[in-house]
């Protein structure tokens, strides 16, 4: 089955820090309350630093805009241009500087531990083409229409709009070229 997510149920907070803004698309809690895992963007308006999630695996993708330098502890400076996912641990966390521009960042946060997971960005070529197997699967649309199949059932993603399909079932995506979507794919760590 195909659940799909509005952007208008959507909730966007402020950075504590002034930074930007934070928006979940999609979560999953678990029976504590805790998230198991959070899906998202982030608007970053200016340089400065990220917020420590520890106990928590970051995938950061650029979706909009020139990128950004994430400068990272000990490891040194990371430049993200766009649609090209970077894993890191949420702590400690790194001082984002943008390149020129504000960017839009989509983001997969995962507990550690409880999920594992991963984000691909699809270009659309016209043909649908299979997403592999998942426990959950989400398919963000960031530009174009995207069209979702799981079964016999198919659901239309305008931009901004998510799908998600649970229960390990296979799924294809499809979209005219020149549009973008985030492939998110979850399972049990």
């Amino acid at each position: 089955m195909i659940k799909l997510i509005d952007p208008r149920d959507h909730r966007t907070v402020p950075w504590k820090n002034g930074g930007g803004t934070a928006t979940d698309y999609a979560v999953e809690l678990a029976g504590d309350g805790e998230v198991v895992w959070r899906i998202g963007t982030a608007e970053i308006l200016k340089d400065g630093p990220f917020s420590d999630y520890a106990g928590v695996t970051r995938v950061f993708t650029i979706i909009h805009g020139p990128g950004v330098h994430l400068d990272f502890e000990g490891e040194g400076t990371r430049t993200l241009p766009r649609d090209q996912p970077t894993r890191f641990a949420g702590a400690p966390a790194p001082f984002s500087r943008l390149r020129g521009a504000p960017a839009t960042a989509f983001n997969l946060l995962m507990r550690d531990g409880a999920v594992q997971g991963d984000v691909a960005i699809w270009r659309g070529h016209g043909e649908p083409e299979a997403i592999a197997a998942a426990e959950t699967i989400a398919v963000v649309a960031i530009e174009g229409t995207w069209s979702v199949t799981e079964g016999a059932e198919t659901a239309a993603l305008p931009p901004g709009w998510t799908a998600l399909v649970a229960g390990g079932q296979r799924c294809t995506a499809a979209a005219p070229a020149g549009a973008r979507a985030a492939i998110v794919r979850l399972r049990p760590a």
